[in-house]
């Protein structure tokens, strides 16, 4: 029922080390995993004209293996490999970009900016950098991704956009721009934390063969949210119930100028299934613009405490301000709240 555990980049390293350890190739899971991104890339039926950036890790390797399937499936393939053709790779990244030389593939090693030239139309894919990058882009690389950010191209980033710390969101210096971000097994924390969650673009899972049983043990941050079985989660409508039994929530909030936030969330509380909503407001608060079904009554402390007594529930806060009688009011109730930062 709940959606995708969100875990930190490094519980994704634990559980997937922890699965190496008990018998799993880590070389099946970047076939599989570049094989899945490659796979995304020709579902979307977009140019045949894919640039890889690849970096010399395992990201780098899932970028390889993705190039070489896409140049069988006659796509038109360049590789930019943005470090120096002596530097070590990892080892499967190095196996991957020897297979897709082997293959016919050709990997350009740019020495300066002007050494990377992006068409007019097509696909740029993002396999610089995972989730465990940590600090700043600099120097060349973090020119390349200014000149990616600066096309008007789709980017498809690999597991995480390149720059975006996988545990934090951080963005110390720049960040990929991902259309896109192809996520291996579960999403990364940092996708929503912080600068990342304005990197990562559409999020798509690619499944590279994580056994279940090893989802089911790493440790969740939070949960997305299912969007397909949230509406099973809602309660079933009696068609006999009227406003009392539907739910009575009770509402203070609003101040003079701050009317609108007060009726927003009157409204939402409505759309989202109570019954009737009575709203307790300052006196001076204008309420010309309420919802037609919203109770609005000017606040009074003996009048409040005696509804609060009735109410299923209570809001308090959106643009309420603070004083005194109001936080009297706050702790003498004993329903189930939901109270706004103010």
């Amino acid at each position: 029922m709940i959606g995708y555990k969100v875990v930190t980049a490094s519980e994704m390293a634990y559980i997937e080390k922890m699965s190496v350890d008990e018998g799993a190739s880590s070389h099946d899971y970047m076939k599989r995993a570049g094989e899945g991104i490659a796979l995304r890339i020709l579902s979307q039926k977009k140019s045949k004209r894919v640039i890889f950036l690849t970096g010399k890790g395992n990201n780098g390797g899932d970028g390889y293996v993705a190039a070489s399937m896409l140049q069988k499936e006659k796509y038109h393939v360049t590789v930019y490999h943005l470090y120096d053709e002596k530097e070590p790779l990892s080892s499967l990244c190095q196996k991957e970009q020897e297979n897709f030389l082997k293959e016919g593939g050709q990997v350009i090693f740019p020495q300066t900016i002007k050494d990377i030239s992006f068409p007019q139309e097509g696909m740029i894919v993002d396999a610089i950098f995972g989730t465990g990058f940590k600090g700043s882009l600099e120097g060349f690389i973090l020119e390349v991704v200014h000149l990616v950010n600066s096309k008007d191209l789709p980017v498809v980033s690999i597991d995480i956009p390149s720059g975006v710390n996988g545990d934090t969101g951080k963005v110390n210096t720049m960040a990929i721009n991902a259309s896109e971000t192809v996520f291996l097994a579960l999403p990364k924390l940092g996708f929503f934390l912080d600068k990342g969650y304005a990197h990562i673009g559409k999020l798509t899972q690619i499944d590279f063969g994580l056994d279940l049983s090893y989802v089911q043990k790493a440790h969740a941050s939070c949960h997305l949210l299912n969007e397909k079985n949230i509406k099973t989660l809602l309660p079933s409508i009696d068609r006999l119930r009227h406003k009392y039994s539907a739910g009575y929530l009770l509402a203070l909030a609003g101040s003079k100028r701050m009317e609108g936030a007060a009726f927003l969330a009157s409204l939402a509380a409505y759309r989202s299934g109570a019954g009737i909503v009575r709203l307790f407001h300052p006196e001076n608060m204008e309420t010309k613009a309420a919802p037609y079904e919203l109770i609005c009554h000017p606040y009074e402390i003996s009048a409040f405490k005696k509804e609060a007594k009735r109410a299923s529930a209570c809001f308090i806060g959106p643009g309420l301000g603070r004083n005194q009688e109001i936080k009297e009011a706050v702790l003498a109730l004993t329903c189930p709240l939901v109270i706004d930062a103010d």
